[in-house]
């Protein structure tokens, strides 16, 4: 202990001690394999428990990353939704003229004319207003007088009868555009948070030091609360207002202008469109009451399927009419069609605040499938509002509804509203478009094919055996067919060109139709047999509703007789029972 250092030796644990022999079992009675196996166990626990800490560990940062999303979505929520709100914006149409549509939190709707000057409406869903800027509005006489034309008052009657219904379609298309404005708002905000959590790995030093967590918060709290706090203090009108008389104790009673020239024409052009929509209103009244009279008289005549037949309800260019969407609505109910079909054009321009010609047309189908085959005067806004309202739109595929196997497509090409030309929604001809849903049908069991011009329906018919049993369109406000194309095996197809459901006559300068004016036409419905076994078309039934408010019921025109089905054409059709033009397969 006390001997030279020279002889002391370090210490090593183990060193001087004698090996164990290999097969003598120490005390406590475990070998060396079992204390392997302990230490094997042990650590097999111990890297388990490892993995559950890791687990529970990964779940708590998920979870806390999850929340902290939650977090900074809600708290951007307020600055998105209001920049959302601010930056809506959508180009449409109110009569025949080009309007934007903004939003804003101005608390009133404002109009502008242009240099004739603007109008307000107080906001029905203050704080938040619109703008509604008047395009094709110049300094012209000319065009100051065709503001309120004949014409235009006529077009602008269903914006005096229906607003709600106007602008509400209007307003839908701003709320898409609002949320997607305002998506778009919430995730620049999101990122700016995920650049505040890794401000330590982008930022230097000096800038984490001052700008810190607490104040980074105050700071987002002080412009909330500005900018919410500058969206509900109201805001003073900047030029004088001055009121519109006319529109006292009416629907625009709080209308004002800052202009007396646009006081004055506003007064005059109220005063004309309130007497033309109440001339409109009583025409399609009494035209309603005559119609459903004459109806009543002929509940008997009314088409019927036999007991081996369905019964569907075809009709074609209604362009909103609403006297004729009433009548056919009556006729559904009487008759109980199984399907109804729409060969297109079923508004006058496609225009958001047609959207109520859309909601009454919905409703005639009374439960029963809707299909439609947009036409050229219609477009993606009426598609849209028309999937809203529970119709189908045919989209080029087959569509399987009440047992039947409809295919049709909307037109490619759609009329500029209020304007003859068109433009095309997509780089295909109407032929093209036929022969595409032929190759379809082809290969596909296909019952009907709808589409709306006679072009694309020309293709269909003259196809060799034509793949459906039915083919309907419309376009040209004149009935043509029944038109029977008799296939190889002895079935056949029956086409129809339909008349115009709404009565429209073609416009004119002295005349023309409105939504809210009486059929100035034949307005022509079709009632079509199918025979339940085979699926073929055994006879058409148009009905029609004259001007003068008379209802036309015709014969039913017999177009293909089963009993005349070979044999083996009928076993493969599945089954058997009652004529126009018959022309030989091309």
């Amino acid at each position: 202990m006390n001997g030279p250092a020279a002889d002391r030796r370090p210490l090593r644990p183990g060193a001087n001690r004698p090996k164990a022999p290999r097969n003598v079992v120490p005390e406590g009675g475990r070998g060396p394999a079992e204390s392997g196996r302990w230490r094997t166990l042990t650590s097999v626990l111990a890297r388990h428990a490892a993995l559950v800490r890791s687990r529970r560990a990964l779940l708590t940062d998920l979870g806390k990353a999850l929340l902290l999303t939650v977090l900074a979505v809600l708290a951007a929520a307020p600055l998105a939704a209001v920049w959302g709100i601010s930056h809506a914006r959508v180009d449409d149409y109110l009569g025949p003229h080009r309007v934007n549509f903004a939003s804003n939190f101005g608390g009133e709707v404002e109009v502008n004319l242009g240099p004739i000057g603007n109008a307000y409406l107080a906001s029905p869903v203050r704080p938040i207003g619109l703008t509604i800027t008047v395009g094709g509005v110049g300094a012209t006489t000319a065009n100051l007088g065709s503001i309120f034309s004949e014409q235009t008052l006529a077009a602008y009657t269903s914006l005096y009868t229906e607003p709600r219904e106007a602008i509400s379609g209007i307003v839908e298309r701003l709320a898409h555009d609002a949320v997607w404005e305002g998506l778009k708002a919430e995730a620049v905000l999101l990122l700016g948070v995920a650049t505040w959590r890794l401000r330590r790995q982008l930022l230097p030093p000096w800038i984490i030091r001052r700008v810190t967590t607490r104040r980074a918060v105050a700071i987002y709290v002080v412009v909330v609360a500005l900018v919410i706090g500058s969206i509900l203090v109201p805001q003073k009108p900047k030029d004088p207002r001055y009121p519109v008389l006319i529109a006292d104790g009416g629907r625009f009673s709080s209308l004002t202008v800052d202009s007396v020239l646009l006081a004055d024409v506003l007064d005059r052009g109220i005063k004309g469109v309130k007497l033309l929509s109440a001339r409109q209103q009583q025409a399609v009244k009494n035209y309603v009451d005559t119609a459903a009279v004459s109806m009543s008289e002929q509940l008997d005549a009314l088409p019927k399927p036999n007991s081996d037949e369905s019964m569907i309800l075809g009709f074609s260019d209604l362009h909103c009419n609403q006297a004729m969407t009433e009548l056919i609505s009556r006729l559904a109910r009487a008759t109980e069609p199984s399907v109804m079909l729409s060969s297109g054009d079923d508004t006058v321009n496609g225009t958001a605040a047609e959207r109520g010609c859309i909601r009454r047309e919905a409703a005639i189908s009374t439960g029963v499938p809707f299909l439609v085959a947009t036409g050229n005067h219609d477009s993606n806004i009426t598609e849209a509002q028309m999937r809203a309202a529970g119709v189908t739109v045919l989209d080029g595929q087959v569509d399987e509804r009440a047992g039947l196997s409809v295919l049709g497509d909307d037109d490619p090409e759609h009329n500029i509203p209020f304007s003859v030309e068109r433009t095309k929604d997509r780089p295909e001809t109407e032929e093209q478009m036929a022969q595409r849903l032929v190759d379809l049908a082809g290969n596909k069991h296909t019952d009907v094919l709808l589409v709306h011009q006679p072009a694309a329906a020309r293709v269909i018919m003259d196809a060799s055996n034509p793949p459906a049993s039915l083919v309907l369109w419309g376009h040209y406000h004149a009935q043509s067919g029944p038109r029977v194309i008799m296939h190889e095996d002895g079935s056949w197809t029956v086409g129809m060109q339909e008349g115009t459901a709404g009565g429209v006559r073609e416009p004119t300068f002295t005349s023309f139709s409105t939504p809210f004016s009486p059929p100035l036409i034949s307005a022509d419905v079709y009632f079509y047999f199918r025979d339940k076994a085979t699926g073929l078309i055994t006879g058409v039934q148009p009905v029609h509703f004259l001007p003068n408010a008379k209802l036309v019921i015709d014969d039913r025109i017999a177009t293909g007789d089963l009993g005349k089905l070979p044999l083996e054409t009928r076993i493969r059709l599945g089954g058997a029972s009652a004529t126009a033009t018959v022309e030989p397969s091309r």
